[in-house]
């Protein structure tokens, strides 16, 4: 693989008429991300060279041909192997898409790396429908068909859901209220009724994030809306809280693995 400058081929495909969908494809050469997580179901296709990541406590290997699912809410960070690079196209599913395939409920994944030759080809036929703008029907019938097949060749039968700690449910809602906001880790500790370091680890074992960084990713999904918005980086960087333009755009590209420019700059096609 050729050696490319960071960020430098990244490109992003959104459709207004497809809410809560959005396509990507990326290559990079060295590591780009640091731990973050969605809130939508991550669907890739490795293209070219090969990633290692940690996911749920494990560490993954996944190779050209292979496809990656990562559920909502599951820390992770892919980057290439050192000295292989990585090139790959992914999705970006919300979870309501994929439960319309699975009886209502949102879909478990047991195995994260998958081989599975045809349905690597029929989502790579999507996403290159995606990046050809085809029509908006041919579209939405390949993505429920890639959906539905995805979901029942290697979805499990759904899980009842841990009942997550209330400290942290709690604190979860105050900062969800308070997008663009830095809340310190004393005020949640209070809020949740714990001290710091048991409120710091209890947050940390149900996010997979410490609290600061768990702040630092909401902004970011707060800027990604506006962005995808048309809004200009410059007022994007202050609603999302975010001190001054060069430091909103560094921890942007630390967490998309792209500039603001270039998430900005794909317009949803109507």
């Amino acid at each position: 693989m050729t050696s490319a400058p960071l960020h430098s081929d990244v490109h992003f495909w959104r459709d207004a008429a497809l809410p809560g969908v959005e396509a990507r494809s990326s290559s990079y050469t060295r590591q780009t991300f640091r731990p973050h997580t969605h809130a939508e179901y991550s669907i890739g296709l490795v293209v070219a060279g090969s990633t290692r990541f940690t996911l749920a406590g494990r560490q993954h290997d996944a190779r050209p041909g292979q496809m990656v699912v990562i559920e909502p809410g599951e820390p992770h960070a892919c980057n290439p192997d050192t000295g292989a690079g990585i090139s790959y196209t992914m999705f970006y599913v919300a979870p309501g898409w994929l439960s319309g395939t699975a009886c209502g409920a949102p879909p478990r994944f047991p195995a994260c790396v998958l081989d599975d030759p045809e349905l690597f080809l029929a989502w790579q036929a999507l996403h290159e429908s995606f990046a050809a703008n085809a029509d908006i029907g041919e579209r939405q019938a390949r993505l429920m068909v890639c959906l539905r097949e995805l979901v029942r060749r290697h979805a499990a039968k759904v899980a009842e859901p841990r009942p997550e700690n209330p400290a942290v449910t709690l604190a979860r809602g105050y900062l969800s209220s308070r997008a663009g906001q830095r809340v310190p880790l004393n005020d949640l500790a209070e809020l949740a009724g714990l001290s710091r370091h048991h409120f710091l680890r209890a947050f940390k074992a149900a996010t997979g994030l410490p609290p600061h960084t768990y702040q630092i990713q909401q902004a970011v999904e707060k800027a990604k809306s506006l962005l995808a918005g048309g809004a200009p980086i410059s007022q994007t960087a202050l609603e999302a809280g975010f001190s001054d333009q060069s430091h909103f755009s560094r921890l942007f590209r630390q967490f998309t693995g792209a500039t603001p420019k270039q998430y900005r700059s794909t317009a949803d096609h109507q």
